[in-house]
């Protein structure tokens, strides 16, 4: 292994050349994986998730389903299936979850849609004639079996050698479809390629039609024609055949603000949520943002951008025209729809109550008066698909309501509890857009949602303008007004956060890329006003506000170029705030804290550079921080966390066998072990 200075000085590089394929992996949690992974067999599919507890899928096939020709990466436990329009798109923009969860013997299936033939060596820039196409397609499969080699620890550190010696590929008919499929020896990690031509996917997805490429040295007898039905088809019957418990898919709808997307990526991610949406069941979808990360700021530390790029040189090897502009998404990895951390709520008895989208549906797991936990239970039918980023709300009355973001319409709806602690009414409420007729509704974001002192919740969101919006109850539990009030602010990036501070006033908070911002009641169940900087903040991820004893708000996001986690807080309720934000350093990782709040002391989560969760703790009331702990685990995205009516904090997270996953704690320091709840 080699040593920090020259890991810093390979990283650099790194962006210099995009290529150093001499580099190891320098850190010990990544060569503690590798170890690991090299006692996996293809046959060990079960692997731990959490804890030692899996899920089992079911046994057979959906009827109609692919034949899975060889030894396939299904049966019991967690799989995921990345769909992604090109031979590089999965390297570049979700990692390093896929590589964390490769290193970790997590079951894989990645489906390449496109050839990607108009780059690829001999091709060194963009080019269109076909005639070099079967060379261009089988370069650019080769970079993605090279990088998936050197992910899963088995490839060698040369970029210029096909790994295929370590893979079998073959023919295999889908959906009446010949596609190729390559299984690496050994691991149960897969690779499909479907062929269609690169730049004229979102032709099909509009009606169009487009035949294969064959690439060099193919199995395939010959090329296949497809429609949009064909290619949701195919990609269903996919997922039926490898009952994947997680999908990673691209943009479908990308920021318009910022950098354009390739219109193949959005035809890719469209083509996924279709066929996840006919596929149904228990399946957990997350996206991922494409081009436009390279307007956001660095949110992986230099350690993981290094590993992210030394696993791409192994793709870049075989399609050079990637290498110079690559390096400005080494340093990055944003979701599209972030799930948030405020997933979970309390019933009126003090008993939590947890809300996940699968498959774009609704579904709500719930503590009994026994202790144990009912559910799950699908929700109402909200009309359409709906983004994972769910806010909870608590009605005056001790009702909850539940808040989402139709995908379909890109309306805001709430679903309430008819009773409290009770049944749920049948039909959502649709707040309609804060941006209707402005050309910009598909812009809007996820809601996050808070009380005002007389009971009333307010419901705010991002506009689609990039500003903040929000709509109020014109009574405690009662109507909501229906018409949206523009709160200004520009460049807003999603989700927002809400909370009601100690002096009984709302105030809303919102990371742009360069700042974070804050509005507040100028006096408790008045009129918002703002926005104001936070002094100092330098945020690479959304903020969470959690509640001191004292009434104080502490708010905690990620610092850019490095993803520690920094503390901004208010000298006195209500009141101004710290000059500089206190960095409490942690584990790494991307994204916004969890926060909850136990035996007076603010406790604060993350998900972590590993993919686990790790926890600190202030040490008293309205005092500092302690040390980080690792929790352990691997979760998708972001946890959740509340305390509930007795003073236990509960910890929610999602395993990548999806299941909801659980640990409780009585003091902010002791948790007990991860526990699942049912599937």
């Amino acid at each position: 292994m080699r040593s920090a200075a020259l890991w810093a000085r390979g990283w650099v590089n790194l962006l210099l050349a995009c290529s150093r394929p001499d580099l190891e992996l320098g850190d010990p949690m990544a060569i503690g994986r590798r170890q690991l992974l090299a006692s996996v067999a293809l046959t060990a599919l079960a692997a731990p998730v959490l804890t030692k507890a899996t899920a089992t899928r079911a046994a057979a096939a959906e009827p109609g389903a692919a034949a899975v020709p060889g030894a396939a990466a299904t049966g019991s436990g967690p799989l995921f299936m990345q769909i992604v329009a090109h031979e590089d798109d999965d390297i570049l923009f979700m990692n390093p979850d896929l590589s964390n969860a490769l290193a970790d013997g997590t079951p894989s299936v990645t489906v390449f849609v496109t050839a990607g033939n108009a780059t690829g060596d001999p091709c060194a820039t963009v080019c269109w004639d076909t005639a070099g196409e079967p060379l261009r397609t089988w370069n650019r499969q080769m970079g993605a079996v090279n990088a998936y080699s050197r992910m899963t620890g088995v490839g060698d550190t040369d970029p210029a050698t096909d790994e295929v010696g370590h893979w079998t590929a073959e023919a295999w008919t889908v959906a009446g479809k010949q596609v190729e499929r390559y299984v690496l020896k050994g691991r149960p990690v897969h690779l499909v390629f479907l062929n269609l031509h690169d730049a004229r996917l979102g032709g099909v997805l509009n009606g169009g039609t487009d035949t294969t490429v064959v690439p060099k040295d193919s199995p395939l007898s010959g090329p296949s024609t497809y429609t949009a039905a064909d290619v949701v088809e195919v990609l269903r019957q996919l997922m039926a055949t490898y009952r994947p418990t997680v999908l990673r898919a691209q943009d479908e709808l990308p920021d318009r603000r910022y950098s354009g997307d390739h219109s193949d990526h959005v035809a890719a991610a469209k083509f996924a949520g279709q066929a996840a949406g006919l596929y149904g069941g228990n399946l957990i979808q997350v996206n991922y943002r494409d081009y436009n990360i390279g307007d956001a700021p660095v949110n992986l530390d230099p350690a993981t951008a290094g590993a992210k790029g030394v696993h791409f040189s192994e793709y870049a090897g075989h399609d050079h025209s990637d290498g110079n502009y690559s390096a400005l998404w080494f340093s990055r990895m944003y979701y599209r729809w972030s799930r948030g951390t405020s997933w979970a709520g309390l019933n009126q008895d003090g008993r939590p109550q947890v809300f996940v989208v699968r498959a774009g549906a609704l579904h709500t797991y719930w503590r009994q008066a026994d202790g144990s936990w009912g559910g799950p239970l699908r929700m109402a039918d909200p009309g359409g698909r709906i983004a994972p980023g769910i806010a909870v709300g608590t009605n005056a009355d001790g009702r909850l309501e539940v808040f989402a973001r139709r995908l379909t319409d890109h309306h805001l709806l709430s679903l309430p509890q008819a009773v409290p602690n009770g049944r749920w009414w049948d039909s959502w409420a649709d707040h309609g857009n804060p941006n209707t007729g402005l050309g910009n509704e598909d812009q809007v974001g996820v809601p996050a949602v808070a009380n005002s002192l007389d009971g009333r919740l307010e419901l705010f969101v991002k506009n689609g303008g990039g500003g903040l919006s929000g709509i109020r109850q014109t009574t405690p539990g009662g109507v909501w007004t229906g018409t949206w009030t523009d709160f200004g602010g520009t460049d807003l990036q999603d989700p927002v956060t809400a909370i009601r501070n100690g002096a009984g006033a709302i105030e809303v908070f919102a990371a742009t890329r360069t700042a974070v911002l804050g509005w507040h009641q100028s006096t408790p169940n008045g009129a918002i006003t703002g926005p104001d900087p936070i002094p100092d903040a330098r945020p690479a991820s959304p903020p969470k506000a959690a509640l001191d004893q004292d009434g104080r708000i502490e708010l905690a996001y990620r610092e850019v170029g490095t993803g520690a986690v920094l503390v901004s807080y208010q000298t006195r309720p209500g009141g101004p705030w710290s000059r500089t934000p206190a960095p409490l350093g942690g584990h790494g990782g991307v994204g916004e804290p969890a926060a909850a709040t136990l035996a007076g002391r603010v406790v604060l989560f993350e998900r972590n550079a590993a993919g686990g969760v790790s926890t600190t703790a202030q040490t008293a009331p309205d005092s500092g921080y302690g040390p980080w702990q690792d929790l352990g685990s691997t979760v998708l995205d972001h946890p959740a966390a509340l305390t509930d009516g007795t003073g236990v904090l509960h910890l929610f997270a999602i395993g990548t066998d999806g299941r909801v996953y659980l640990r409780t704690a009585t003091t902010p320091t002791t948790f007990d072990p991860w526990q699942s709840l049912p599937l």
